[in-house]
């Protein structure tokens, strides 16, 4: 079964209407860590009225990659996080609009460059996961995309051993972060401007 097949039948699994990331974690079985990275990256991708994805998801990814970091083999979420909930509805939403595009995604992947999915370099991956997660929690205007995208081609990578995709979503990530960067930078930029201007109309 692709990994697309098993998020399509996810909300099925669910008996509450409105489970929360514990329950989703342990539908996954809560070791399929590529599976609860991808299926977290995709609300940072597709909106979520009604839901700050950022900030929920971003800090469940930002928890998943602390532990790929020290090299643990089950995903655990604090209580507080593990807690929140989401609408099995919402859920069936994003996910029939995300599924289809990974369906192609997957025909394009497999085992190649094994380098990039050892047991160290998945250590490393899981640093740049929580540094991508940290951008995705931070309320960045329009941020939330290129660091998602970058953790779902390294969930699907890593899902299907293909150093290429690893690669790509390495790649990925360092462009999310010059972004996210130059935002930030642009941003604070702008807000010393405001506040030159304004201290020098009110003196």
């Amino acid at each position: 079964m692709s990994l697309a097949d098993v998020l399509r039948a996810l909300p099925g699994h669910l008996k509450d209407q409105r489970p929360t990331l514990g329950d989703i974690l342990v539908v996954l079985d809560e070791r399929a860590i590529p599976l609860a990275l991808l299926l977290f990256a995709i609300p940072a991708i597709v909106p979520t009225p009604g839901i700050p994805a950022g900030m929920v998801f971003g800090s469940a990814l930002a928890f998943i990659g602390i532990q790929m970091a020290i090299g643990t083999k089950r995903v655990r979420l604090p209580t507080g996080i593990a807690q929140l909930r989401i609408g099995r509805q919402q859920l069936e939403r994003i996910l029939g609009r995300a599924t289809p595009h990974l369906e192609k995604l997957e025909r394009r992947l497999s085992v190649r460059l094994g380098c990039l999915s050892t047991p160290l370099a998945i250590r490393s991956i899981g640093v740049v996961i929580f540094i991508l997660a940290l951008l995705i929690a931070l309320p960045i205007p329009f941020g939330n995309t290129l660091p998602g995208l970058a953790v779902l081609i390294l969930s699907l990578g890593l899902a299907q051993r293909d150093g290429i995709a690893v690669a790509a979503g390495l790649g990925l990530a360092l462009v999310s972060g010059v972004v996210s960067a130059a935002i930030i930078g642009g941003s604070w930029w702008l807000i010393e401007i405001f506040v030159k201007e304004s201290l020098l109309t009110s003196a």
